[in-house]
């Protein structure tokens, strides 16, 4: 069923226009307007659009509105006969005529229409006004977004002009922004269940169908279809949350072609007519965490969220994030740690070395040492909670067994040394379902400091360049920041950020 959302902004003493139906009062500026803009864009009228950037921004959450006549009489006394071309256009009305080709004017019942609207195919419902087409169709709005402003006017136009009959909303989000107003969001209840569950080929065309609306990365049909039949998505990997017969949230995890468990959960999606986002997004995850624990998963599979550059300047994108965040959270994945997603192309060309160090071949052994001394004074997040709990041998040992497992060729590695055949650190290319890529590189703690650490990573480019890489991709922690700028010198740019929930690591027994 689609959802029906009274979107609309009021003054602290609940108005949402004067007395002679003017607005102008309503101050429409800094993070408040730029978070209307990011999250709301089809919400602004077409006259409105070029002046704020907004010709050709796709619709995010309604693609249909439905005003009174009360609401759309402004605009037709200036002239503007259809001022949402961008949504399906209904105004509520006995007595006006049609004005315009792409709005049509319903005479009929407002209940018994938008019962209609609900059963069909498409996006949200925008209640734009007035008050008095709100109060009749008060016993069908599942959603209020209140836009409140630090104004206070005394007299004019209610929220609702309905009758005295209580009823009652569950507060599901509230924002206050620096301009002093708020965006609060409030949600009907609602008893119908929810079924959550592992999908079966039989909810394929389901599964596609979803779509994310967020600025944030996600998996869409044509890659989840193609590495479905590669058997790094999976059915019993995929996992929905059914209400009324409709998908209202979908999980992905993944997984190598070979992996006998899933190793990350890619992309997680709740249906923005879901009262509280992130308690079913945990519900979801936590359900799929535990029937892999159940299958006999030894590491339950991490969550990666990726994210655009300077994603925390964007209200959208940080929204996002943030419900994602708190699902993560609630479902027991509480280590967290930010990373950088670096990329480098032939343009940037081949980072410089100073011809200080050799590479050569080494044992089994002999990496396995040098993955040991590296750990020691390590500054990425994963290798110091591993060494905290594991110790250096362990740490040092599940390095070599994942880089083992990946898709790159175990004599690709090499032991770096100084020219007195001093091992100076590890070079390590390797690859991706997707791309050659950076596997491992670092230098032990004793000639740390001394710009080893670009050799080595030159190094690593250089063989990667050889082998015909057109992309190669690496990726370090934020907090790295030593990491991060020996990857700038090497010409190697941010094209992403993530973040990784995982399960806490249990430490030896004591």
């Amino acid at each position: 069923m689609r959802k029906l959302t009274y979107y609309v902004g009021t003054t602290l003493d609940g108005f949402i226009a004067g007395p002679d139906g003017q607005f102008d009062f309503f101050p429409f500026e800094g993070d408040f307007a730029a978070a209307l803009r990011a999250e709301y864009p089809e919400t602004v009228p077409a006259h409105g659009r070029g002046p704020l950037d907004l010709d050709g921004v796709p619709n995010k959450r309604f693609d249909t509105v439905l005003m009174g006549r009360a609401t759309y009489e402004p605009g037709l006394a200036v002239g503007v006969t259809s001022p949402y071309p961008h949504l399906k256009q209904y105004v509520f009305s006995r007595t006006l005529a049609r004005p315009d080709p792409a709005v049509e004017v319903v005479a009929t019942d407002p209940v018994a229409f938008v019962r209609g609207l609900k059963k069909q195919d498409g996006e949200g419902i925008w209640l734009c006004g007035g008050a008095n087409l709100a109060g009749q169709l008060l016993e069908e709005i599942d959603e209020l977004i209140i836009k409140r402003h630090p104004v206070v006017i005394g007299s004019g136009t209610p929220l609702f002009d309905a009758p005295f009959r209580p009823d009652s909303f569950r507060l599901t989000d509230s924002r206050v922004f620096n301009t002093g107003a708020t965006i609060t969001t409030y949600t009907k209840e609602t008893d119908i269940p929810v079924l959550i569950r592992p999908t079966g080929e039989a909810d394929l065309d389901r599964v596609t169908a979803v779509t994310v609306d967020e600025p944030v990365g996600w998996i869409p049909a044509d890659r989840y279809l193609e590495e479905l039949k590669e058997g790094m998505y999976r059915p019993e990997w995929t996992w929905i949350a059914e209400q009324d017969g409709r998908v209202v949230a979908r999980a992905l995890w993944w997984g190598r072609a070979t992996s006998e468990h899933p190793v990350a959960l890619d992309c997680l999606y709740v249906d923005p007519s879901v009262a509280d986002r992130s308690a079913l997004g945990a519900r979801l995850i936590s359900a799929g965490l535990r029937a892999f624990a159940e299958q006999g998963a030894p590491k339950l599979p991490l969550y990666n969220l990726t994210l655009p550059n300077g994603w925390r300047e964007d209200p959208a994108t940080v929204a996002a994030a943030d419900w994602r965040r708190d699902a993560a959270l609630a479902a027991g994945l509480t280590d967290v740690v930010e990373r950088l997603r670096l990329e480098w192309t032939p343009d940037a060309g081949l980072p410089a070395s100073s011809g200080r160090l050799t590479f050569t071949e080494g044992t089994d052994e002999e990496f396995l040492d040098v993955f040991r001394r590296i750990a020691v004074g390590s500054l990425d997040g994963e290798t110091r909670r591993n060494l905290a709990l594991m110790g250096p041998e362990a740490t040092a040992q599940e390095e070599v067994d994942f880089y083992l497992g990946c898709p790159g060729e175990r004599s690709w590695w090499r032991l770096a040394r100084t020219p007195d055949g001093e091992v100076a650190g590890l070079a390590l290319p390797s690859a991706t379902p997707y791309s050659r890529n950076v596997g491992y590189l670092g230098v032990v703690p004793e000639l740390r400091g001394q710009g080893y650490v670009d050799d080595v990573l030159a190094e690593i480019t250089r063989v990667q360049v050889e082998a015909g890489a057109e992309l190669i991709t690496a990726t370090t922690d934020t907090d790295n920041a030593p990491m991060a700028a020996a990857f700038a010198r090497a010409g190697y740019r941010t094209a992403q950020t993530r973040l990784i929930w995982s399960a806490p690591e249990q430490g030896p027994a004591s």
